[in-house]
This record gives structure tokens, C-alpha cells and sequence, in this order.
């Protein structure tokens, strides 16, 4: 078997009969994923270990499919335009430069898929196939709400250790700070103005939320009980120098990713002695893989990008000072 990226150059529908059949691949045994993105154009991207018989004949349906089904095309300026922005924060400036429609592009992998050995990839497939399990039904709806989504979560972060790295520098290690980190990005990224708009949304939706929020941090569900034996897994993976804090992106990626953070995230990552406990620390590299995928998902659940902000908010909310939260 190899691996392979199919790409479905697809525009925005709510309903297309692809989507059955992408269901029914996640659905079955092989070792297979999905994703959703813009780069090159609008478009679904399954990606898995298979045979060339079995990829060959699911490209053919899905070209037939679409070729039976075309979605209506859209402005390919404008479109670049839209995402050029996207495209920079992603360091992914060259991803608009040809737009594709209506289309499906097959490709064998034979580089990890962008990891640096195949055991990254592993980790990576199972993530993903944990989120597949869970939300499959729910990709393409428009009924998603965050904050259900943030209350099948919470009993994983609960779960996971809650240490403290560094006391002088506010550096902790838990299930919360990637999305303190994270909703402070957003915060460091704002005029004045429309950071105090969105800290007062927030916080006023949260009024209503928090509560039932924190009545769900006990309520185990099977994503999060698969969740916690994938935190075993990566742990041993970090044990054993498979991945780190950085993995998969070279020293010069996280850099320049540095460069435009927060002055938090610029602290912890220029103090060696920070920088150290951070890259081995399986609390924090369970973070950022998890949520790395879960963002991703997210785009298939259809869930507008600042609502993923405020699902960063809500569970910084919970576990951190206010002071802490606002930034």
C-alpha cells in the first residue's frame, strides 16, 4: 500500500452527492482521512494508505461524480484576493498562484506527508481517525455549535497533567494553555478597538456557557476516552525522540512563526531554559497535535473561525485568572 492525497476541487455546497461517498470511505476499515482547505482553490482532501486498484477506482467515481455534478464556479481573483491574507500567517504564499475548479488531482506521497518519519504519520492518521469516528455524521451541517463541541471535549483537557513549568514566567503545562495561547494570538493581532469588541463578546456569551461548560469536565465520552490513550501513545512517541515540541517543522518554520505571536508565546520560545522544557514536554506536544487536527475538523463541521476563538476563550476561561485571559 502506498500513501496517497486525493484533492476534490470542489466550491461550497450544502449538499453533493461526493459527500456519501466520502462518508462511506471514512466509515469502512481502511486507514483513511479527510480535510477541507483552500490552497490551489476550494476543496476536499482525502488522504490514507491505499492499494492503486482501490485509489484508482474511488478517483474514478469521484471524477465521474463531479463531472455529473458540477459546482458553480467562482471569481478565481477574488478568490485569491480572499485567502492571500490566509496564505501569508499559513507561510503558504504560494498556494493561490494556480486556482483549480471542478476538478480531482491524485498524488502518491512519498514524503511522510510533510512528517519526519512515518511514525508522526501514524499519529497523525489516528487523530484523525478518532475526530472521523465522532463527528463524521455532523461534516457539512450547518446545525454544528461550538460549544457543544467544546463540551465533548473538556473531560480531555481536564484529564490531562496540570504542572507548573515556570512560575516567574506564567509557563504552564495542562490542557488549557494552548487555547489561552492561542485566543491571546488573536487578541495580539487586533486593533485596540476590535480586540475590547471581541473580549466583551466573549466574555458576555461566555456568562451563559461557562456553567454548563464546567458540568461537563466529568462527563467521559468515547472520543475523549480514545483521546486520552492517543496522550499515552504520544508520550511514549517523545520518550522515545520520535517528535518534539517543533515536529514536524524545522527551527527556521517555528521562527519565522515566532516572529508574528504574541510577546507570550515570543517569551516562552526565546528563554532557552523555556524553550527547553517546552520541546519535550508531552502535555504541551499533545496540545498542539490534537488541536492541530481538531482545527482542521472543524472547518468540515462548518464553524466560523472566530467561533473557534471563543471555544480558546471559554476553556481559558475555566482554568485561568482573568488578567491572565484578557491579555
Amino acid at each position: 500500500m502506498n500513501f496517497y492525497e486525493m484533492n476534490i476541487y470542489i466550491n461550497e455546497v450544502d449538499n453533493h452527492p461526493i459527500y456519501s461517498s466520502i462518508r462511506t470511505l471514512l466509515e469502512g476499515e481502511s486507514i483513511v482521512s479527510l480535510k477541507k482547505s483552500f490552497e490551489n482553490g476550494l476543496h476536499l482532501t482525502v488522504f490514507g494508505w491505499f492499494t492503486h486498484s482501490q485509489i484508482s477506482q474511488i478517483s474514478a467515481e469521484f471524477n465521474s461524480l463531479l463531472i455529473a455534478h458540477p459546482t458553480e464556479k467562482y471569481d478565481e481573483e477574488a478568490f485569491q484576493n480572499k485567502y492571500k491574507k490566509v496564505a501569508e500567517i499559513a507561510v503558504k504564499e504560494n498556494v493561490l498562484e494556480e486556482v483549480h475548479q471542478n476538478k480531482v488531482l491524485l498524488t502518491k506521497r512519498k514524503d511522510f506527508y510533510n512528517f519526519q518519519n512515518e511514525e508522526q504519520l501514524q499519529i497523525y492518521m489516528k487523530i484523525n481517525q478518532i475526530f472521523d469516528r465522532w463527528f463524521v455524521n455532523s461534516y457539512w451541517s450547518k446545525d454544528n455549535h461550538i460549544l457543544s463541541i467544546t463540551k465533548d471535549m473538556v473531560p480531555f483537557w481536564s484529564y490531562l497533567p496540570d504542572t507548573v513549568l515556570s512560575k516567574e514566567h506564567a509557563l504552564y503545562s495542562n490542557g488549557f494553555v494552548s487555547h489561552l495561547s492561542h485566543y491571546l494570538g488573536l487578541l495580539h493581532s487586533l486593533s485596540e478597538k476590535n480586540k475590547q469588541a471581541i473580549v466583551e463578546r466573549f466574555n458576555h456569551a461566555a456568562e451563559n456557557d461557562r456553567e454548563s461548560l464546567i458540568e461537563s469536565l466529568d462527563k467521559d465520552n468515547t472520543l475523549t476516552q480514545e483521546l486520552k490513550m492517543m496522550f499515552q501513545e504520544i508520550k511514549d512517541a517523545v520518550n522515545r525522540d520520535v517528535l518534539n515540541f517543533h515536529s514536524p517543522h524545522d527551527d527556521a518554520h517555528i521562527e519565522k512563526k515566532v516572529e508574528t505571536s504574541s510577546k507570550r508565546h515570543q517569551l516562552a520560545m526565546g528563554i532557552p531554559e523555556l524553550s527547553k522544557l517546552i520541546l519535550k514536554d508531552a502535555v504541551l506536544i499533545t496540545n498542539r497535535w490534537i488541536l492541530n487536527v481538531l482545527y482542521e475538523k472543524l472547518v468540515l463541521l462548518n464553524i466560523k473561525p472566530l467561533d473557534k476563538f471563543y471555544m480558546n476563550y471559554l476553556l481559558s476561561s475555566i482554568r485561568f485568572k482573568k488578567e491572565e485571559v484578557y491579555g
